[in-house]
């Protein structure tokens, strides 16, 4: 998200000065040749933009600037959410993979996500993740930054992914298994298979329905058990020595 204060020279460092005071954080310069301020999460270009990914964190700031006199340009606030992830050490190849990604999951990332668009915009520093026209709410906010960051990962580490979608008649199941390929196992993301998993029909526990006496409750406690998890993931590897293809 961007917000436009329009400010340079001197009136800059008092909007550094001031979101360093409001955040209780250390401002860095980022030097050539952006020139742009960082701090804590956000970024102040040397245009006076500020940009973020935290749209809660942000709103807090913006009204504390407000208080002491800042105001933004009103046509420049956006309610779109972009996410961006560094770019550093990431291939052409990777990119390539994460796209591919992307595409053999499109119809599940969107409905799951609620997204609006699944576009991937590369610079020269960062990925940008343009998805939604809107603020979605903070736990799906939290959840596809996670997503999208594990998604990075395995388009990193594998050789190949085919881009071909695969129609599914139970779209939890099919995404789970896609999650836990992804390593979303274990109770640390519990909430975040639940966000990514609740907008999709079908069983997310058994392939072809829910079966009498289990639950995707249940399926969480199991894969919560180290040993379920060293399982799963045997299974996993097992899964792409075969072929090494993630959407498979």
């Amino acid at each position: 998200m961007e917000i436009n204060y329009n400010v340079t020279g001197p009136d800059r460092k008092r909007l550094v000065q001031a979101i360093a005071e409001i955040l209780e954080s250390d401002a860095k310069y980022l030097g050539v040749p952006s020139c742009a301020y960082q701090v804590d999460a956000f970024t102040i270009s040397k245009d006076g933009i500020l940009s973020f990914d935290d749209s809660s964190k942000g709103e807090q700031l913006i009204e504390r600037l407000c208080e002491m006199g800042f105001e933004a340009e009103i046509e420049e606030v956006t309610d779109v959410l972009c996410i961006e992830l560094p770019l550093k050490d990431t291939t052409d190849a990777a990119i390539d993979n994460l796209r591919r990604m992307v595409d053999s999951k499109a119809t599940l990332i969107k409905k799951a996500l609620g997204a609006d668009s699944l576009e991937i915009e590369v610079t020269e520093e960062r990925i940008r993740f343009p998805w939604f026209d809107r603020i979605p709410e903070p736990e799906v906010i939290s959840a596809t930054a996670h997503f999208l960051g594990h998604m990075l990962d395995a388009a990193k580490s594998h050789k190949r992914v085919t881009a071909k979608e695969k129609e599914t008649d139970n779209e939890k199941y099919a995404f789970r298994c896609f999650l836990l390929r992804l390593g979303f196992i274990g109770v640390e993301f519990k909430e975040t298979r639940r966000t990514l998993l609740r907008n999709l029909t079908g069983s997310a526990a058994f392939r072809t329905g829910a079966k009498k006496g289990f639950s995707a409750e249940d399926l969480d406690a199991a894969t919560d058990d180290p040993a379920v998890v060293e399982a799963v993931n045997a299974l996993l590897n097992e899964k792409e020595a075969t072929d090494d293809e993630i959407s498979e």
